[in-house]
């Protein structure tokens, strides 16, 4: 009996993972992703709304209320068009080909080759496997803002500016994570891509009064940040709050307000600083290949850590830092080897069905994944130290 050939064995094999994959994936979606994804449902109706000409913001949704741009609502109105269940599948379907492609930009970005490449990509995808299982569970929108944040990346390493700016403007419609790259490109001088960026942005912005007129569309320009600063004050200092803020409000209850706000700034302050000077010794460093590629993984893990309203999910941001750091591994000094073992095994591991009720309640409700991500940040800083990226 003849041997298989071993280009037909392998074609077999990837096809039969494929089919594993596919199979998996169906299975989770029906037996549980389906019945949710509550956060894309409200995407789905923003898009209705639109189409409609009717208005976005509405206190009477509670807190399933609209809150991106108007304009990311005409990006919504196609899968709108469709039954809510088949928007859902298509849904469901575009975050997996978004993460694929966050790990492939990433993967073109990182100096990384054969069995080494896939060590990183499996054990990253543990690391943030908890943050891409509720991103997907609530049909959110975080892995397409990363998709194309993780592009920009990859454009602005091949000298495309204003590709690169287009995408950035465009992230901007859904959340305003990306305005954490503004001072970046201006320290950078990447002129062509804030320029594209800002005319995306601007031009953007103008697209729904195709639908609502110039004087309708300026009454619901104005109600978005109203409907935004009535929804948000009171999940400050909620359960699910993951961000610095959330720390400190949750752990120090008895700080006040002002108290709480100035030493949020003191540590916006220390990273700020710390980012500059990575930028600068990335800029001096002659022999450092694309040291964007840090300074965009450091600014991204700054974005749950800032925002206000930070949740645990939201850490999926920091999928390229994780990456640079598992990459870098063997250049990382032994101490913060041992500490970021346990810091990744806090990450992953933080579940309810693992640590139990009372000690993953008291996790989450100190926001103590904060903590764990600062430390991720000081590996960055450790790395650009010792000029290994």
């Amino acid at each position: 009996m003849q041997s298989i050939p071993e280009e037909k064995r392998k074609r077999a094999l990837r096809w039969g993972l494929i089919i594993t994959v596919a199979a998996v994936l169906t299975g989770v979606y029906l037996l549980h992703v389906g019945r949710d994804m509550s956060d894309f449902a409200v995407c789905y109706q923003g898009g209705q709304r639109i189409i409609r000409g009717e208005t976005l913001y509405r206190e009477a949704d509670g807190h399933l209320q609209y809150k991106y741009a108007p304009t990311s609502a005409l990006f919504f109105a196609p899968l709108a068009l469709l039954p809510y269940g088949t928007a859902k599948v298509i849904w469901y379907i575009l975050e997996f080909a978004f993460l694929t492609g966050i790990f492939f930009f990433s993967f073109r970005v990182l100096p990384l080759a054969g069995k080494r490449a896939s060590l990183v990509l499996a054990w990253t995808f543990f690391i943030e496997f908890k943050f891409l299982a509720r991103e997907i569970e609530l049909g959110q929108v975080n892995l397409f803002i990363i998709f194309l944040l993780t592009s920009m990346l990859y454009l602005l390493i091949q000298k495309r500016e204003s590709s690169a700016g287009f995408l950035w403007g465009g992230s901007l419609f859904f959340k305003p994570y990306a305005l954490v790259f503004l001072p970046y490109f201006l320290i950078k001088r990447k002129s062509r891509a804030l320029i594209a960026g800002l005319a995306a942005a601007i031009i953007g912005l103008s697209l729904p009064a195709i639908f609502y007129g110039v004087r309708g569309y300026f009454a619901v320009l104005a109600e978005w940040p109203a409907t935004l600063s009535k929804s948000t004050s009171g999940l400050l200092a909620s359960y699910d709050n993951a961000s610095l803020y959330g720390f400190l409000l949750k752990t120090f209850p008895s700080l006040s307000k002002q108290a709480t706000i100035a030493i949020l700034l003191l540590i916006f302050l220390a990273v700020a600083l710390a980012a500059l000077w990575m930028i600068k010794k990335g800029s001096e460093a002659a022999s450092m290949q694309s040291p964007e590629v840090l300074e965009s993984a450091f600014l991204l893990v700054l974005i749950p850590l800032f925002s206000p309203l930070g949740w645990n999910y939201n850490y999926l941001y920091s999928l390229p830092a994780v990456m640079i750091v598992i990459a870098a591994w063997a250049r990382l000094s032994p101490t913060l080897r041992i500490v970021l073992i346990i810091d990744f095994l806090i990450i992953s591991t933080s579940i309810i069905e693992v640590w139990g009720r009372g000690l993953f309640h008291f996790y989450t409700h100190y926001a103590l994944v904060a903590i764990n991500f600062l430390i991720i940040l000081i590996a960055l800083l450790y790395l650009r130290l010792k000029k290994n990226a």
